[in-house]
C-alpha cells in the first residue's frame, strides 16, 4: 500500500514521537508549592463525598495558593453487561475517561456535589472515572497521578461510620483493602488514607456549603521520620486556614530510653540502616520541621509534649476523647521492640502502620476520624509495608 519513501517517513515519525513521549511519561509527580497544591481524591461512592469536601475545605488556604482537586471515582469491573457497556463508553486504550461538567447535562450525585462546592470556593476540580478489575485498579490511579503530577493521593478506608454513636455503614469488600495496600506500596507520590467516622457530618451545613466559620478541631501526632514530617507539613496548611483549630502533640523519648527504644529518636530510615549519620540526620530533620512549624504557626496552634511511657494508651486517649474531629498521623515504621508494645492485631488495617492501625481499629471506641500519611520515598518502595 505504501511506497518506500512514505514507509520510511512513517517509521521515522514513529521513532521521533516515541523518543519525545517516553521522558514525559517518566516525569515524577509534582511536589506541592506555595502556588499550587494538587490532590487526587479517590471515591467509591456518594458516601465518601462529605468527608472529602470537608478535608478539602480544611487544607484549602486563603492565600494566593490554589488547590487543584482531581476526583476519581473507582468502579469495580464485573461480568455484568451493564459494566461492560460502561467500559466501552468510558475507557479507551487503558486511559480513564475524563468527565467534563457542562451546564444542562445530567450528572451523578458525586459530580453535582463537587461542582456545587467549586462554585463557592477557589478550588479547581476535575473528574474522572476508573472502571477496571480491583487487581489492576491501581494502574488507573497511578496513570492520573503521573499525568496530572499530583502531590498526594487520598484514598478512602475500606470501612466507614455514619457519625457519632452510629454503627458502620458497611464493610467494603476485601478487594478494596488490597487496592489501598497496593497503592501504598507503589505510589509515585505521597498517599493519605482517610478513616471516616463522620468527619463530613456533625453540623447542619450541606455538602455544597461548608461553613468556613465552623472550626475543624484537628490533632497532629508527631513521633518523627519522613511520614510524620509530611503530616506536619499538611498540618501547616490546616493551621493557615482560619477554619482550622490545630493541636500538635509531640511524643518524646525518656532520657533513659533515648538511645535504645525511643520512637521519636528512631525514625523510619534508622530502622533500615545502621548508619549513625543517617540517624543523626533524621533527628535534625525532625527538630527543624517542628521548629519551622512552631515559628510559623505557634501563635495559632496548641502544642503539647508527651513522654513515651505507655504510647498505646496515650494514642487511644487522643482518639477516644471528643476534643478532635480529625487526627493526622504519619504511617511510619518502628523497631521491633516498639512493635510488640503497639501491636494491634486488626488484619483489616494492615498498611496503615502501627499508630494508624490503632486509631483505625473498630474495637477501641475511637471517636475521631483519622488521616494516615505516607511520604513518597523511592528508596522505600520495595520495603515491606507494616
Amino acid at each position: 500500500v505504501l511506497n518506500d519513501e512514505m514507509f520510511a517517513i512513517l517509521v521515522l515519525m514513529a521513532l521521533f514521537t516515541t523518543f519525545m513521549t517516553t521522558p514525559m511519561r517518566q516525569l515524577p509527580a509534582a511536589k506541592d508549592s506555595k502556588d499550587e497544591f494538587r490532590i487526587q481524591a479517590c471515591v467509591h461512592g456518594p458516601e465518601n463525598v462529605p468527608s472529602l469536601i470537608k478535608l478539602t475545605e480544611l487544607i484549602r488556604t486563603t492565600e494566593k495558593s490554589t488547590l487543584k482537586l482531581y476526583v476519581m471515582r473507582l468502579v469495580e469491573l464485573t461480568d455484568r453487561s451493564s459494566s461492560i457497556l460502561m467500559v466501552q463508553k468510558t475507557r479507551k486504550n487503558g486511559v480513564p475517561f475524563i468527565n467534563r461538567f457542562r451546564q444542562g447535562m445530567s450528572h451523578d450525585q458525586i459530580v453535582t456535589s463537587f461542582e456545587a462546592y467549586k462554585q463557592l470556593r477557589r478550588v479547581t476540580i476535575r473528574h474522572s472515572t476508573a472502571i477496571s478489575a480491583l487487581s489492576t485498579m491501581h494502574e488507573d490511579i497511578f496513570h492520573v497521578a503521573e499525568a496530572k503530577r499530583v502531590a498526594m493521593i487520598v484514598l478512602p478506608f475500606h470501612k466507614q461510620w455514619r457519625r457519632e454513636g452510629e454503627e458502620e455503614i458497611a464493610r467494603v469488600c476485601h478487594g478494596w483493602r488490597e487496592v489501598n495496600r497496593t497503592v501504598l506500596q507503589n505510589a509515585p507520590c505521597s498517599v493519605a488514607v482517610l478513616v471516616d467516622r463522620g468527619f463530613g457530618f456533625g453540623s447542619d451545613q450541606t455538602v455544597a456549603e461548608p461553613a468556613a466559620t465552623v472550626l475543624k478541631r484537628v490533632c497532629i501526632i508527631f513521633f518523627g521520620g519522613p511520614d510524620d514530617r509530611r503530616a506536619l507539613d499538611l498540618g501547616g496548611r490546616m493551621a493557615e486556614n482560619p477554619g482550622g483549630n490545630v493541636t500538635l502533640v509531640r511524643f518524646i523519648g525518656q532520657a533513659s530510653r533515648a538511645a535504645t527504644s525511643s520512637i521519636a529518636e528512631r525514625p523510619t530510615s534508622d530502622i533500615s540502616t545502621e548508619n549513625g549519620n543517617s540517624f543523626s540526620r533524621e533527628r535534625e530533620l525532625d527538630e527543624a520541621a517542628v521548629d519551622d512549624f512552631m515559628r510559623k504557626w505557634g501563635g495559632s496552634v496548641e502544642y503539647e509534649e508527651k513522654v513515651m511511657a505507655n504510647v498505646k494508651d496515650e494514642v487511644l486517649k487522643i482518639g477516644q476523647i471528643r476534643d478532635y474531629e480529625l487526627v493526622v498521623v504519619g504511617k511510619g515504621r518502628f523497631p521491633s521492640t516498639i512493635e510488640a508494645e503497639l501491636a494491634d492485631h486488626q488484619p483489616e488495617n494492615v498498611g496503615l502502620g502501627l499508630i494508624g492501625n490503632i486509631l483505625a481499629s473498630s474495637d477501641h471506641g475511637i471517636f475521631a476520624s483519622v488521616l494516615v500519611i505516607q511520604q513518597h520515598n523511592v528508596a522505600d518502595i520495595n520495603e515491606a509495608i507494616v
